[in-house]
Protein backbone atom coordinates (compact mmCIF):
# COMPACT_ATOMS: atom_id res chain seq x y z
CA UNK A 1 0.00 0.00 0.00
CA UNK A 2 1.16 3.51 -0.80
CA UNK A 3 1.16 6.34 1.71
CA UNK A 4 -1.41 9.06 1.08
CA UNK A 5 -0.78 12.77 1.38
CA UNK A 6 -1.39 14.43 4.76
CA UNK A 7 -3.93 16.82 3.26
CA UNK A 8 -6.00 13.96 1.85
CA UNK A 9 -5.83 12.06 5.13
CA UNK A 10 -6.94 15.14 7.05
CA UNK A 11 -9.94 15.54 4.75
CA UNK A 12 -10.64 11.81 4.80
CA UNK A 13 -10.84 11.78 8.62
CA UNK A 14 -13.81 14.14 8.51
CA UNK A 15 -16.77 11.83 9.29
CA UNK A 16 -19.37 13.90 7.43
CA UNK A 17 -17.28 14.19 4.28
CA UNK A 18 -16.27 10.52 4.40
CA UNK A 19 -19.87 9.33 4.87
CA UNK A 20 -21.05 11.48 1.95
CA UNK A 21 -18.36 10.17 -0.38
CA UNK A 22 -18.86 6.53 0.58
CA UNK A 23 -22.62 6.79 0.06
CA UNK A 24 -21.99 7.70 -3.61
CA UNK A 25 -19.68 4.73 -4.28
CA UNK A 26 -20.55 1.12 -4.99
CA UNK A 27 -19.02 -1.84 -3.18
CA UNK A 28 -16.35 -2.50 -5.79
CA UNK A 29 -15.13 1.10 -5.71
CA UNK A 30 -14.98 1.09 -1.91
CA UNK A 31 -12.96 -2.14 -1.97
CA UNK A 32 -10.52 -0.61 -4.46
CA UNK A 33 -10.22 2.53 -2.35
CA UNK A 34 -9.59 0.43 0.74
CA UNK A 35 -6.52 -1.14 -0.90
CA UNK A 36 -4.84 2.16 -1.85
CA UNK A 37 -3.24 2.94 1.51
CA UNK A 38 -3.20 1.83 5.12
CA UNK A 39 -4.94 5.02 6.26
CA UNK A 40 -7.77 4.53 3.77
CA UNK A 41 -8.04 0.89 4.81
CA UNK A 42 -8.39 1.85 8.46
CA UNK A 43 -11.11 4.45 7.82
CA UNK A 44 -13.00 2.59 5.10
CA UNK A 45 -13.23 -0.88 6.66
CA UNK A 46 -15.92 -0.06 9.30
CA UNK A 47 -18.26 1.45 6.71
CA UNK A 48 -17.63 -1.37 4.23
CA UNK A 49 -18.43 -4.23 6.62
CA UNK A 50 -21.17 -2.62 8.73
CA UNK A 51 -23.73 -4.50 6.62
CA UNK A 52 -22.60 -8.01 5.69
CA UNK A 53 -24.42 -10.76 3.83
CA UNK A 54 -23.62 -14.41 4.51
CA UNK A 55 -24.92 -17.04 2.09
CA UNK A 56 -24.73 -20.41 3.77
CA UNK A 57 -22.78 -23.10 1.91
CA UNK A 58 -21.15 -26.36 3.07
CA UNK A 59 -17.82 -24.53 3.62
CA UNK A 60 -19.10 -21.08 4.62
CA UNK A 61 -18.34 -21.48 8.35
CA UNK A 62 -15.59 -24.10 8.29
CA UNK A 63 -12.98 -22.81 5.82
CA UNK A 64 -9.92 -21.54 7.72
CA UNK A 65 -9.29 -18.49 5.53
CA UNK A 66 -12.86 -17.27 5.96
CA UNK A 67 -12.74 -17.70 9.73
CA UNK A 68 -9.51 -15.68 9.89
CA UNK A 69 -11.05 -12.91 7.80
CA UNK A 70 -14.16 -12.95 10.00
CA UNK A 71 -12.01 -12.56 13.12
CA UNK A 72 -10.50 -9.37 11.63
CA UNK A 73 -13.72 -7.69 10.48
CA UNK A 74 -16.28 -9.27 12.84
CA UNK A 75 -16.28 -6.38 15.32
CA UNK A 76 -17.32 -3.99 12.51
CA UNK A 77 -20.46 -5.96 11.58
CA UNK A 78 -23.67 -4.43 12.90
CA UNK A 79 -26.20 -5.87 10.43
CA UNK A 80 -25.83 -9.49 9.33
CA UNK A 81 -28.03 -11.05 6.65
CA UNK A 82 -28.05 -14.84 6.88
CA UNK A 83 -29.32 -16.19 3.57
CA UNK A 84 -30.07 -19.84 2.84
CA UNK A 85 -32.52 -20.28 -0.05
CA UNK A 86 -34.39 -23.49 -0.67
CA UNK A 87 -33.04 -25.41 -3.67
CA UNK A 88 -32.70 -29.05 -4.78
CA UNK A 89 -29.46 -29.32 -2.78
CA UNK A 90 -31.26 -28.62 0.50
CA UNK A 91 -33.97 -31.24 -0.11
CA UNK A 92 -33.63 -34.29 2.16
CA UNK A 93 -35.07 -37.51 0.75
CA UNK A 94 -36.38 -40.25 3.03
CA UNK A 95 -33.59 -42.12 4.83
CA UNK A 96 -33.70 -45.77 3.73
CA UNK A 97 -32.07 -48.88 5.10
CA UNK A 98 -29.98 -50.35 2.23
CA UNK A 99 -30.57 -53.91 3.44
CA UNK A 100 -34.35 -53.91 3.99
CA UNK A 101 -35.45 -50.87 1.99
CA UNK A 102 -37.52 -49.52 4.87
CA UNK A 103 -37.48 -45.90 5.99
CA UNK A 104 -35.29 -45.13 8.99
CA UNK A 105 -36.44 -42.51 11.48
CA UNK A 106 -33.98 -40.81 13.79
CA UNK A 107 -34.25 -38.28 16.62
CA UNK A 108 -31.90 -35.35 16.08
CA UNK A 109 -30.02 -34.17 19.17
CA UNK A 110 -27.59 -31.34 18.32
CA UNK A 111 -24.05 -31.10 19.65
CA UNK A 112 -23.50 -27.67 21.17
CA UNK A 113 -19.75 -28.00 21.82
CA UNK A 114 -16.75 -29.85 20.50
CA UNK A 115 -16.40 -31.72 23.82
CA UNK A 116 -19.79 -33.39 23.39
CA UNK A 117 -18.63 -35.02 20.14
CA UNK A 118 -16.09 -37.08 22.06
CA UNK A 119 -18.73 -38.24 24.53
CA UNK A 120 -21.23 -39.66 22.03
CA UNK A 121 -21.60 -40.03 18.25
CA UNK A 122 -22.95 -37.02 16.39
CA UNK A 123 -26.10 -38.77 15.18
CA UNK A 124 -26.72 -41.25 17.98
CA UNK A 125 -24.97 -44.36 16.62
CA UNK A 126 -22.16 -45.09 14.13
CA UNK A 127 -24.54 -47.04 11.87
CA UNK A 128 -26.96 -44.12 11.63
CA UNK A 129 -24.05 -41.76 10.99
CA UNK A 130 -22.90 -43.89 8.07
CA UNK A 131 -26.40 -43.84 6.55
CA UNK A 132 -26.65 -40.06 6.86
CA UNK A 133 -23.20 -39.58 5.36
CA UNK A 134 -23.99 -41.79 2.38
CA UNK A 135 -27.51 -40.55 1.58
CA UNK A 136 -27.66 -36.91 2.72
CA UNK A 137 -25.88 -34.01 0.95
CA UNK A 138 -22.90 -32.16 2.49
CA UNK A 139 -24.99 -29.08 3.26
CA UNK A 140 -26.96 -31.13 5.80
CA UNK A 141 -23.81 -32.00 7.74
CA UNK A 142 -22.68 -28.36 7.60
CA UNK A 143 -26.11 -27.25 8.89
CA UNK A 144 -25.82 -29.56 11.91
CA UNK A 145 -22.35 -28.26 12.84
CA UNK A 146 -23.55 -26.14 15.78
CA UNK A 147 -20.05 -25.27 17.16
CA UNK A 148 -19.18 -23.64 13.82
CA UNK A 149 -22.25 -21.38 14.07
CA UNK A 150 -21.40 -20.43 17.66
CA UNK A 151 -17.80 -19.65 16.76
CA UNK A 152 -18.83 -17.47 13.81
CA UNK A 153 -21.39 -15.39 15.74
CA UNK A 154 -18.97 -15.00 18.65
CA UNK A 155 -16.79 -12.92 16.30
CA UNK A 156 -19.56 -10.28 16.01
CA UNK A 157 -19.91 -8.66 19.44
CA UNK A 158 -21.40 -5.43 18.01
CA UNK A 159 -24.19 -7.11 16.06
CA UNK A 160 -27.41 -5.09 16.40
CA UNK A 161 -29.60 -6.31 13.53
CA UNK A 162 -29.97 -9.88 12.26
CA UNK A 163 -31.85 -10.69 9.06
CA UNK A 164 -32.72 -14.30 8.21
CA UNK A 165 -33.80 -15.00 4.62
CA UNK A 166 -35.00 -18.44 3.48
CA UNK A 167 -36.93 -17.97 0.21
CA UNK A 168 -37.96 -20.48 -2.40
CA UNK A 169 -39.76 -23.22 -0.47
CA UNK A 170 -42.12 -25.41 -2.50
CA UNK A 171 -45.66 -25.18 -1.01
CA UNK A 172 -45.97 -28.97 -1.32
CA UNK A 173 -43.07 -29.37 1.14
CA UNK A 174 -44.47 -27.26 3.98
CA UNK A 175 -44.64 -30.32 6.23
CA UNK A 176 -41.23 -31.74 5.28
CA UNK A 177 -37.98 -30.91 7.09
CA UNK A 178 -35.00 -30.06 4.91
CA UNK A 179 -31.44 -28.81 5.46
CA UNK A 180 -32.65 -25.22 5.92
CA UNK A 181 -34.58 -26.20 9.04
CA UNK A 182 -31.49 -27.86 10.56
CA UNK A 183 -29.48 -24.71 9.81
CA UNK A 184 -32.10 -22.59 11.58
CA UNK A 185 -31.84 -24.83 14.65
CA UNK A 186 -28.06 -24.34 14.72
CA UNK A 187 -28.43 -20.59 14.13
CA UNK A 188 -30.88 -20.23 17.03
CA UNK A 189 -28.57 -22.10 19.40
CA UNK A 190 -25.67 -19.89 18.29
CA UNK A 191 -27.69 -16.72 18.90
CA UNK A 192 -28.51 -17.86 22.42
CA UNK A 193 -24.95 -18.88 23.31
CA UNK A 194 -22.84 -16.21 21.55
CA UNK A 195 -22.17 -12.91 23.41
CA UNK A 196 -24.56 -10.79 21.31
CA UNK A 197 -25.33 -8.24 24.00
CA UNK A 198 -26.28 -5.48 21.53
CA UNK A 199 -28.74 -7.47 19.42
CA UNK A 200 -32.11 -5.66 19.41
CA UNK A 201 -33.61 -6.09 15.93
CA UNK A 202 -34.70 -9.30 14.17
CA UNK A 203 -35.97 -9.48 10.58
CA UNK A 204 -37.34 -12.65 8.98
CA UNK A 205 -37.49 -12.10 5.22
CA UNK A 206 -39.40 -14.53 2.96
CA UNK A 207 -39.50 -17.08 5.76
CA UNK A 208 -41.45 -20.32 5.41
CA UNK A 209 -44.18 -21.06 7.99
CA UNK A 210 -42.50 -23.93 9.85
CA UNK A 211 -39.26 -21.94 10.31
CA UNK A 212 -40.74 -20.13 13.31
CA UNK A 213 -40.97 -23.45 15.14
CA UNK A 214 -37.18 -23.91 14.91
CA UNK A 215 -36.38 -20.28 15.75
CA UNK A 216 -38.59 -20.10 18.83
CA UNK A 217 -37.18 -20.47 22.33
CA UNK A 218 -38.63 -23.78 23.52
CA UNK A 219 -37.42 -26.56 25.83
CA UNK A 220 -35.38 -28.89 23.66
CA UNK A 221 -33.15 -28.56 20.59
CA UNK A 222 -30.14 -27.52 22.69
CA UNK A 223 -31.90 -24.81 24.70
CA UNK A 224 -30.41 -23.58 27.98
CA UNK A 225 -32.35 -22.03 30.89
CA UNK A 226 -30.68 -18.65 30.29
CA UNK A 227 -31.51 -18.57 26.57
CA UNK A 228 -34.63 -16.50 27.11
CA UNK A 229 -32.59 -13.44 28.09
CA UNK A 230 -31.22 -13.14 24.56
CA UNK A 231 -34.68 -12.97 22.99
CA UNK A 232 -35.84 -10.40 25.52
CA UNK A 233 -33.34 -8.01 23.95
CA UNK A 234 -35.38 -7.92 20.72
CA UNK A 235 -37.28 -4.63 20.50
CA UNK A 236 -37.93 -4.56 16.75
CA UNK A 237 -39.44 -7.52 14.89
CA UNK A 238 -40.14 -7.59 11.14
CA UNK A 239 -41.56 -10.69 9.44
CA UNK A 240 -42.30 -11.38 5.77
CA UNK A 241 -43.84 -14.86 5.38
CA UNK A 242 -44.78 -16.85 2.30
CA UNK A 243 -48.55 -17.34 2.19
CA UNK A 244 -50.61 -20.35 1.11
CA UNK A 245 -54.24 -21.25 0.45
CA UNK A 246 -55.97 -20.50 3.76
CA UNK A 247 -59.41 -21.66 2.53
CA UNK A 248 -58.40 -24.89 0.77
CA UNK A 249 -58.40 -28.47 1.91
CA UNK A 250 -55.25 -27.86 3.99
CA UNK A 251 -55.73 -24.37 5.47
CA UNK A 252 -52.67 -24.68 7.69
CA UNK A 253 -54.23 -23.55 10.95
CA UNK A 254 -51.41 -25.26 12.85
CA UNK A 255 -48.88 -22.99 11.14
CA UNK A 256 -51.01 -19.97 12.03
CA UNK A 257 -50.96 -21.06 15.67
CA UNK A 258 -47.16 -21.36 15.48
CA UNK A 259 -47.05 -17.81 14.10
CA UNK A 260 -49.34 -16.58 16.89
CA UNK A 261 -47.19 -18.22 19.58
CA UNK A 262 -43.99 -16.82 18.06
CA UNK A 263 -45.23 -13.23 18.01
CA UNK A 264 -46.67 -13.56 21.53
CA UNK A 265 -43.25 -14.62 22.85
CA UNK A 266 -41.88 -11.17 21.86
CA UNK A 267 -44.98 -9.06 22.62
CA UNK A 268 -43.97 -7.91 26.11
CA UNK A 269 -40.77 -6.15 24.93
CA UNK A 270 -41.48 -5.08 21.34
CA UNK A 271 -41.45 -1.41 20.39
CA UNK A 272 -41.81 -1.87 16.62
CA UNK A 273 -43.46 -4.80 14.86
CA UNK A 274 -44.13 -5.34 11.16
CA UNK A 275 -45.68 -8.24 9.29
CA UNK A 276 -46.43 -8.87 5.63
CA UNK A 277 -47.65 -11.80 3.55
CA UNK A 278 -45.68 -12.59 0.40
CA UNK A 279 -48.14 -13.69 -2.29
CA UNK A 280 -51.86 -13.93 -1.61
CA UNK A 281 -53.45 -12.11 1.28
CA UNK A 282 -53.74 -13.79 4.65
CA UNK A 283 -55.11 -13.12 8.13
CA UNK A 284 -53.49 -10.58 10.43
CA UNK A 285 -51.21 -12.38 12.92
CA UNK A 286 -51.92 -9.82 15.66
CA UNK A 287 -55.65 -10.63 15.73
CA UNK A 288 -55.71 -14.36 15.01
CA UNK A 289 -57.64 -15.04 18.21
CA UNK A 290 -60.72 -13.37 16.64
CA UNK A 291 -60.17 -14.35 13.00
CA UNK A 292 -63.07 -16.10 11.18
CA UNK A 293 -60.72 -18.99 10.33
CA UNK A 294 -60.72 -20.02 14.00
CA UNK A 295 -64.42 -19.39 14.61
CA UNK A 296 -66.23 -22.45 16.03
CA UNK A 297 -68.62 -24.25 13.73
CA UNK A 298 -72.26 -23.33 14.17
CA UNK A 299 -73.57 -26.88 13.79
CA UNK A 300 -72.04 -29.68 15.85
CA UNK A 301 -72.79 -33.20 14.67
CA UNK A 302 -72.87 -35.97 17.26
CA UNK A 303 -71.12 -39.25 16.77
CA UNK A 304 -74.17 -41.46 16.22
CA UNK A 305 -76.98 -38.86 16.09
CA UNK A 306 -77.99 -39.78 19.66
CA UNK A 307 -80.16 -37.51 21.78
CA UNK A 308 -78.01 -37.52 24.92
CA UNK A 309 -74.96 -39.62 25.53
CA UNK A 310 -71.56 -39.39 27.24
CA UNK A 311 -70.08 -39.74 23.74
CA UNK A 312 -71.40 -36.34 22.66
CA UNK A 313 -68.79 -33.93 21.21
CA UNK A 314 -66.78 -31.90 23.68
CA UNK A 315 -67.44 -28.16 23.89
CA UNK A 316 -65.29 -25.83 21.85
CA UNK A 317 -61.97 -24.78 23.32
CA UNK A 318 -61.99 -21.28 24.79
CA UNK A 319 -60.49 -18.63 22.49
CA UNK A 320 -57.07 -17.23 23.12
CA UNK A 321 -56.78 -13.88 24.88
CA UNK A 322 -56.14 -10.74 22.88
CA UNK A 323 -52.53 -10.04 21.97
CA UNK A 324 -51.15 -7.06 23.89
CA UNK A 325 -48.00 -5.01 23.22
CA UNK A 326 -47.47 -2.79 26.29
CA UNK A 327 -44.38 -1.02 24.86
CA UNK A 328 -45.36 -0.85 21.19
CA UNK A 329 -44.79 2.43 19.33
CA UNK A 330 -45.11 1.36 15.69
CA UNK A 331 -47.21 -1.34 14.01
CA UNK A 332 -47.38 -2.31 10.34
CA UNK A 333 -49.46 -4.92 8.52
CA UNK A 334 -49.17 -5.58 4.79
CA UNK A 335 -51.20 -7.56 2.29
CA UNK A 336 -53.68 -8.93 4.87
CA UNK A 337 -57.41 -9.26 5.49
CA UNK A 338 -59.09 -7.95 8.63
CA UNK A 339 -62.56 -7.19 9.87
CA UNK A 340 -63.80 -3.83 11.06
CA UNK A 341 -63.99 -5.10 14.64
CA UNK A 342 -60.39 -6.35 14.57
CA UNK A 343 -59.06 -2.99 13.39
CA UNK A 344 -61.11 -1.03 15.93
CA UNK A 345 -60.26 -3.25 18.90
CA UNK A 346 -56.52 -3.33 18.17
CA UNK A 347 -56.26 0.43 17.70
CA UNK A 348 -58.31 1.26 20.78
CA UNK A 349 -56.30 -1.08 23.01
CA UNK A 350 -52.95 0.39 21.83
CA UNK A 351 -53.86 4.03 21.12
CA UNK A 352 -52.11 5.33 24.24
CA UNK A 353 -48.67 3.93 23.38
CA UNK A 354 -48.53 3.48 19.60
CA UNK A 355 -47.56 6.55 17.59
CA UNK A 356 -48.20 5.08 14.14
CA UNK A 357 -50.51 2.39 12.78
CA UNK A 358 -49.83 1.36 9.19
CA UNK A 359 -52.30 -0.87 7.33
CA UNK A 360 -51.00 -1.17 3.79
CA UNK A 361 -52.96 -3.09 1.17
CA UNK A 362 -55.29 -4.44 3.85
CA UNK A 363 -58.78 -5.54 2.77
CA UNK A 364 -61.73 -5.27 5.14
CA UNK A 365 -63.97 -8.35 5.28
CA UNK A 366 -67.74 -8.39 4.70
CA UNK A 367 -67.74 -5.11 2.81
CA UNK A 368 -66.54 -3.03 5.75
CA UNK A 369 -65.28 0.53 5.33
CA UNK A 370 -62.48 2.37 7.04
CA UNK A 371 -64.93 5.01 8.24
CA UNK A 372 -66.65 2.35 10.35
CA UNK A 373 -63.29 0.97 11.54
CA UNK A 374 -62.09 4.40 12.67
CA UNK A 375 -65.38 5.60 14.14
CA UNK A 376 -64.67 4.28 17.69
CA UNK A 377 -61.24 5.91 17.63
CA UNK A 378 -62.75 9.29 16.76
CA UNK A 379 -65.44 8.89 19.39
CA UNK A 380 -63.06 8.02 22.24
CA UNK A 381 -60.15 10.34 21.42
CA UNK A 382 -62.00 13.45 20.29
CA UNK A 383 -62.67 14.97 16.89
CA UNK A 384 -59.56 17.16 16.76
CA UNK A 385 -56.94 14.58 17.80
CA UNK A 386 -56.73 12.56 14.57
CA UNK A 387 -56.52 13.81 10.98
CA UNK A 388 -57.60 11.45 8.20
CA UNK A 389 -57.10 11.38 4.45
CA UNK A 390 -58.07 8.66 2.00
CA UNK A 391 -56.95 7.75 -1.51
CA UNK A 392 -58.18 4.92 -3.75
CA UNK A 393 -61.13 2.57 -3.33
CA UNK A 394 -62.59 1.56 0.02
CA UNK A 395 -62.52 -2.17 -0.69
CA UNK A 396 -58.74 -2.30 -1.16
CA UNK A 397 -57.77 0.48 1.21
CA UNK A 398 -54.99 0.71 3.76
CA UNK A 399 -54.90 2.84 6.85
CA UNK A 400 -52.00 4.65 8.41
CA UNK A 401 -52.06 6.39 11.81
CA UNK A 402 -49.04 8.62 12.16
CA UNK A 403 -47.70 11.24 14.53
CA UNK A 404 -45.49 14.16 13.56
CA UNK A 405 -42.50 12.95 15.58
CA UNK A 406 -39.86 10.22 15.22
CA UNK A 407 -40.22 9.77 11.45
CA UNK A 408 -36.47 9.61 11.04
CA UNK A 409 -36.33 6.59 13.33
CA UNK A 410 -38.79 4.69 11.12
CA UNK A 411 -36.79 4.97 7.88
CA UNK A 412 -35.07 1.65 8.47
CA UNK A 413 -38.42 -0.16 8.34
CA UNK A 414 -38.94 0.61 4.67
CA UNK A 415 -35.81 -1.24 3.59
CA UNK A 416 -37.02 -4.41 5.29
CA UNK A 417 -40.05 -4.64 3.01
CA UNK A 418 -38.54 -3.61 -0.32
CA UNK A 419 -38.80 -7.22 -1.51
CA UNK A 420 -42.43 -7.74 -0.48
CA UNK A 421 -44.32 -8.24 -3.73
CA UNK A 422 -48.09 -8.39 -4.00
CA UNK A 423 -48.81 -11.23 -6.40
CA UNK A 424 -52.54 -11.26 -5.82
CA UNK A 425 -55.10 -12.07 -8.44
CA UNK A 426 -55.61 -9.61 -11.25
CA UNK A 427 -58.72 -7.54 -11.77
CA UNK A 428 -61.47 -8.82 -14.08
CA UNK A 429 -60.32 -6.52 -16.89
CA UNK A 430 -56.76 -7.80 -16.65
CA UNK A 431 -55.31 -4.86 -14.73
CA UNK A 432 -53.34 -5.25 -11.54
CA UNK A 433 -55.06 -4.29 -8.25
CA UNK A 434 -54.57 -0.65 -7.29
CA UNK A 435 -52.84 0.11 -4.00
CA UNK A 436 -54.76 2.60 -1.94
CA UNK A 437 -54.27 4.12 1.47
CA UNK A 438 -56.11 5.91 4.26
CA UNK A 439 -53.98 8.05 6.54
CA UNK A 440 -55.03 9.20 9.99
CA UNK A 441 -52.46 11.43 11.65
CA UNK A 442 -52.40 12.21 15.31
CA UNK A 443 -51.90 15.82 16.25
CA UNK A 444 -49.04 16.74 18.54
CA UNK A 445 -50.35 19.32 20.96
CA UNK A 446 -47.90 21.79 22.43
CA UNK A 447 -47.85 21.99 26.18
CA UNK A 448 -48.80 25.33 27.62
CA UNK A 449 -46.34 27.05 29.89
CA UNK A 450 -47.38 26.71 33.50
CA UNK A 451 -47.89 29.95 35.45
CA UNK A 452 -45.94 30.47 38.62
CA UNK A 453 -48.02 30.32 41.76
CA UNK A 454 -47.51 31.93 45.14
CA UNK A 455 -48.02 30.18 48.44
CA UNK A 456 -51.57 31.41 48.60
CA UNK A 457 -52.42 29.91 45.22
CA UNK A 458 -52.47 33.20 43.28
CA UNK A 459 -51.17 33.40 39.72
CA UNK A 460 -48.35 35.85 39.03
CA UNK A 461 -48.50 37.31 35.55
CA UNK A 462 -47.00 40.42 34.02
CA UNK A 463 -49.32 43.16 32.71
CA UNK A 464 -50.02 43.14 28.98
CA UNK A 465 -48.67 46.28 27.28
CA UNK A 466 -51.26 48.15 25.23
CA UNK A 467 -49.97 49.56 21.95
CA UNK A 468 -52.11 51.87 19.84
CA UNK A 469 -55.24 53.84 20.58
CA UNK A 470 -57.55 52.59 23.28
CA UNK A 471 -60.49 52.56 20.83
CA UNK A 472 -58.78 49.92 18.70
CA UNK A 473 -57.95 47.80 21.72
CA UNK A 474 -61.54 47.86 23.00
CA UNK A 475 -62.96 47.11 19.57
CA UNK A 476 -65.00 43.87 19.63
CA UNK A 477 -63.27 40.83 18.17
CA UNK A 478 -64.87 38.98 15.27
CA UNK A 479 -64.48 35.24 15.78
CA UNK A 480 -63.90 32.84 12.92
CA UNK A 481 -66.76 30.27 12.77
CA UNK A 482 -64.38 27.65 11.30
CA UNK A 483 -62.30 27.48 14.46
CA UNK A 484 -62.85 24.43 16.62
CA UNK A 485 -64.04 24.99 20.14
CA UNK A 486 -62.60 23.71 23.35
CA UNK A 487 -63.40 20.10 24.13
CA UNK A 488 -66.13 19.84 26.76
CA UNK A 489 -65.59 18.07 30.06
CA UNK A 490 -68.61 15.79 30.33
CA UNK A 491 -67.88 14.60 33.88
CA UNK A 492 -67.50 18.11 35.27
CA UNK A 493 -70.70 19.29 33.61
CA UNK A 494 -72.60 16.29 34.93
CA UNK A 495 -71.42 16.95 38.50
CA UNK A 496 -72.38 20.63 38.27
CA UNK A 497 -75.80 19.76 36.87
CA UNK A 498 -76.38 17.27 39.71
CA UNK A 499 -75.41 19.95 42.26
CA UNK A 500 -77.83 22.42 40.68
CA UNK A 501 -80.72 19.96 40.70
CA UNK A 502 -80.33 18.74 44.31
CA UNK A 503 -81.00 21.49 46.97
CA UNK A 504 -79.57 19.37 49.81
CA UNK A 505 -76.22 19.06 48.02
CA UNK A 506 -76.14 22.85 47.52
CA UNK A 507 -76.80 23.53 51.23
CA UNK A 508 -74.11 21.05 52.34
CA UNK A 509 -71.61 22.51 49.87
CA UNK A 510 -72.30 26.05 51.15
CA UNK A 511 -71.87 24.91 54.76
CA UNK A 512 -68.51 23.30 53.97
CA UNK A 513 -67.34 26.42 52.18
CA UNK A 514 -68.45 28.62 55.11
CA UNK A 515 -66.61 26.45 57.63
CA UNK A 516 -63.42 26.46 55.56
CA UNK A 517 -63.55 30.26 55.19
CA UNK A 518 -64.11 30.85 58.93
CA UNK A 519 -61.23 28.52 59.83
CA UNK A 520 -58.84 30.46 57.61
CA UNK A 521 -60.04 33.82 59.02
CA UNK A 522 -59.55 32.58 62.58
CA UNK A 523 -55.99 31.45 61.92
CA UNK A 524 -55.07 34.77 60.28
CA UNK A 525 -56.63 36.75 63.20
CA UNK A 526 -54.64 34.87 65.87
CA UNK A 527 -51.39 35.28 63.92
CA UNK A 528 -51.90 39.08 63.66
CA UNK A 529 -52.70 39.38 67.38
CA UNK A 530 -49.56 37.40 68.36
CA UNK A 531 -47.43 39.77 66.28
CA UNK A 532 -48.99 42.83 67.96
CA UNK A 533 -48.40 41.40 71.46
CA UNK A 534 -44.74 40.83 70.73
CA UNK A 535 -44.27 44.41 69.47
CA UNK A 536 -46.22 46.28 72.11
CA UNK A 537 -44.66 45.92 75.58
CA UNK A 538 -47.18 47.79 77.69
CA UNK A 539 -49.51 44.82 77.96
CA UNK A 540 -49.04 43.10 81.32
CA UNK A 541 -49.60 39.44 81.88
CA UNK A 542 -52.94 39.76 83.63
CA UNK A 543 -54.33 42.15 81.07
CA UNK A 544 -53.09 40.01 78.21
CA UNK A 545 -54.62 36.92 79.81
CA UNK A 546 -57.97 38.63 80.23
CA UNK A 547 -57.89 39.88 76.64
CA UNK A 548 -57.08 36.43 75.30
CA UNK A 549 -59.84 34.85 77.40
CA UNK A 550 -62.35 37.26 75.93
CA UNK A 551 -60.95 36.79 72.49
CA UNK A 552 -61.47 33.02 72.65
CA UNK A 553 -65.24 33.40 73.03
CA UNK A 554 -66.78 31.87 69.96
CA UNK A 555 -70.19 30.82 68.84
CA UNK A 556 -71.39 27.42 70.02
CA UNK A 557 -71.80 26.18 66.48
CA UNK A 558 -68.76 24.67 64.78
CA UNK A 559 -69.22 26.95 61.78
CA UNK A 560 -68.14 30.15 63.67
CA UNK A 561 -64.43 29.91 64.49
CA UNK A 562 -63.52 33.67 64.61
CA UNK A 563 -63.58 35.88 67.81
CA UNK A 564 -66.93 37.57 68.36
CA UNK A 565 -65.70 40.34 70.73
CA UNK A 566 -62.47 41.68 72.16
CA UNK A 567 -61.40 44.64 74.31
CA UNK A 568 -58.29 46.16 75.83
CA UNK A 569 -57.81 46.56 79.58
Amino acid sequence: MASASPVFIRLWRDEGLRATLLSQLDTESICALRLTSSECCELTTPALFTRTRLTFTPSALTRTSRLEALSRIGHHIQHLTFSMPHNPATFLPPLLNPMTGREVNFLYTPHTSCASVTQRPKYGSPELGDLLTQQYPPIFHAATNVPAFIKALSQMPNLRHLTISCPGQDPAQRYRRDAVDYALISLRIAIERAPLLKLEKLSLSHIHPSALHYLRHLPGFGTTPSAGRRWKQIKKLHITMDSWDFLGLRPGRDHLKILDDYVRSFSSNLEKVSFGWNGRKGPCPFTLFSDPLFAPSRRTVKLFAEVTSPMSPLPDAPPRPAMRFPKLRYMQVRNSTMSVEQVSDFILSHRHTVREFDFENVSLLNGGTWEDALAPLTRFSGSDEWLSSQSGSEAESAASFQSHSDFNQLDDIAEEFEEVIDTGTAMPDGDMPVRTSVQVKKRVRKRRRKHKRTKGGLKISSPIPISGPIEEVLHPTVFDPNLQGVQRDRRREASQQALADDPEKRVSALKKAKETLLKRLGKEFYKSQDKKDSVRGFFNNSCAGEWRSRAMMVHESSSALVPLMFSRC
